[in-house]
């Protein structure tokens, strides 16, 4: 698997509103994903100690060429009009620290209990 990773600051908006703002960020990442099913999976991670207010996105894919298929399907969806005006609405709420790629290392360790 590989991961597009997104680093966000939450702006003071959010951080005076954090109900308004997990309300909003659970009805974002539904309506973001919902024309994108190459995306494997989405996982949250919200820092409470050190960079606090940062919040990240962690997408993943199968392969590049699902990250390849979810860059073409986003500058599609992108040319529509309503949905980027939706998009860009995330300026109220984040500012973006730093994008990466990581990925899977080429051998099974780590550990995960249920």
């Amino acid at each position: 698997m590989i991961y597009l990773v997104y680093r966000m600051g939450l702006t003071e908006r959010a951080r005076r509103n954090m109900k308004e703002f997990w309300a909003w960020l659970e009805e974002r990442e539904s309506w973001f994903y919902r024309d994108l099913p190459m995306v494997r999976e989405v996982r949250w991670y919200y820092s409470v100690i050190g960079e606090v207010y940062t919040l990240e996105n962690w997408a993943a894919f199968e392969d590049e060429a699902a990250w390849g298929a979810y860059r073409a399907a986003l500058s599609g969806l992108k040319a529509d009009d309503g949905w980027e005006e939706q998009r860009v609405s995330q300026d109220e709420w984040w500012n973006f620290v730093d994008t990466r790629i990581v990925t899977d290392p080429p051998v099974s360790v780590g550990l995960r209990r249920t």
